[in-house]
């Protein structure tokens, strides 16, 4: 039974390998995408797959972008809160121009002194993820690669209320500029 559960872990690091050298692989094609309907899929795909999630207001812009590479994005931090906090509550709207989506969770949180480290590859923060929570420490890695090929930027910090909170931002797609 180890053996299998080691050659599982195994194979979930080589595939989530593959895809952390897709996501800095920029050959699909750019197009113009409406946040707010791809939030609406990813959030419903979520909810079809039993997490709870939870979807409020709305950017209504249009972003410039690789629509696999944010669905992956997207559905990491959506993952990833439900799995490590139980729920994920998405949160979007607009600020000067650009969209900002908060992603947060119900769980413990992270240390302060871990917050910047959780981005490097294969870093896992113990206190709160173990072995038996799955997970090879690639996702957030990949989701900040994908956002930063979009032009945008990504945060995490621990809510005042609990829980931990990611916040992306992504630039406006204005077509005549």
């Amino acid at each position: 039974e180890r053996l299998i559960g080691d050659l599982s872990a195994m194979q979930e690091m080589v595939r989530e390998g593959l895809v952390l050298a897709r996501s800095m692989d920029t050959t699909e094609a750019m197009q113009m995408l409406d946040l707010d309907s791809l939030l609406d899929s990813v959030c419903d795909d979520a909810s079809d797959a039993g997490q709870e999630v939870t979807l409020e207001g709305k950017a209504t812009m249009a972003v410039l972008g690789r629509p696999l590479d944010l669905r992956r994005c997207l559905g990491n931090l959506i993952d990833n809160a439900v799995k490590y906090g139980r729920d994920a509550r998405v949160c979007v709207d607009r600020i000067n121009g650009t969209a900002r989506v908060r992603i947060r969770d119900s769980g413990p949180g992270i240390p302060r002194s871990e917050l910047g480290r959780v981005f490097d590859p294969f870093y896992r923060v113990e206190t709160s993820r173990s072995r038996e929570s799955g997970g090879t420490g690639l996702g957030l890695t990949i989701a900040r690669n994908i956002t930063e090929q979009h032009g945008g930027s990504i945060s995490l910090a621990n809510h005042p209320e609990g829980g931990l909170e990611v916040t992306l931002m992504l630039p406006a797609y204005y077509p005549n500029k």
